[in-house]
């Protein structure tokens, strides 16, 4: 076992992060995960106060062979079991985070447990967690998922961004209970082109009751171009005809996809 595995294994099975081990040392984040990865060596001074740190001797560090005979290996085994055990049922928390770097963010970290448990990686997993990919009660990256989440792609119960789906949802494509956005579908929605139970565009509205200056509505359709189908299809070509005309050509995409709408309703 090299010297970086043996700084990581200690360092996890204490449930530091490297940020907080770093701090304790008196050097970066970046300097510890030079270690663990076996980029770099600490100084002397740092070998000797890792040592006090985590109560073993220098020798345990630097010796390429961790064990000297199969009765010591067996006895540090059981001991570490012990440690890990006792710290699993005390703290409650178990963090993970790969060797494997891709930029300055570790490819995989996980960290879990009560409290907050910050994980920060490609892919990351944790109370709160960042990432390309994030899971976590609060998580934000490329692709979130999380009671609140905020990202690209957003799945949550709070959910914000480019595509939002969730209890409650915000981003110009959103999709949710509540729904705000440019195009919005949902039970109560509003934006440029919303569809739901309760819709309220300022473009086009489609649902039971819709409301904006194209509204098709089943029970009521307030706007300045309306249609009530009262349970009936819609008169698409009609539909179609008012959004063509009465709806600018900047918004050529959601257009196309309001069209759509009305048949989907």
């Amino acid at each position: 076992m090299t010297l970086g595995e043996k700084i990581y294994r200690l360092r996890t099975e204490q449930g530091f992060s490297q940020e907080t081990f770093g701090a304790k040392l008196g050097v970066s984040r970046q300097s510890v995960s030079k270690w663990e990865t076996d980029q770099s060596v600490p100084e002397l001074d740092k070998i000797v106060a890792i040592s006090e740190l985590f109560g073993v001797s220098t020798d345990h560090l630097l010796k390429e062979t961790e064990e000297t005979d199969g009765m010591a290996e067996d006895n540090l085994r059981e001991n570490d079991l012990i440690r890990v055990e006792y710290r699993f049922g005390r703290r409650h928390h178990y963090e993970y985070k790969s060797k494997k770097m891709i930029g300055n963010l570790p490819l995989v970290h996980i960290n879990l447990g009560f409290g907050l448990r910050r994980a920060k990686g490609v892919i990351a997993v944790g109370t709160v967690a960042q990432g390309w990919f994030a899971v976590g009660l609060a998580s934000m990256g490329l692709f979130s998922l999380g009671i609140v989440s905020l990202g690209l792609l957003a799945f949550g119960t709070l959910a914000f961004g480019l595509i939002a789906l969730g209890s409650f949802s915000v981003g110009v494509i959103s999709i949710g209970a509540v729904a705000c956005g440019i195009f919005s579908i949902g039970a109560l929605t509003f934006g440029q082109f919303a569809f739901g139970a309760s819709a309220h565009g300022a473009q086009v509205a489609i649902g039971d009751m819709a409301r904006g200056k194209i509204a098709l509505g089943y029970s009521q359709a307030v706007g300045t171009y309306t249609q009530v189908s009262n349970r009936q299809p819609f008169d698409y070509e009609n539909a179609c005809r008012m959004i063509d005309e009465h709806v600018s050509s900047n918004w050529l995409f959601f257009k196309t996809w309001a069209k759509g709408m009305v048949k989907w309703f």
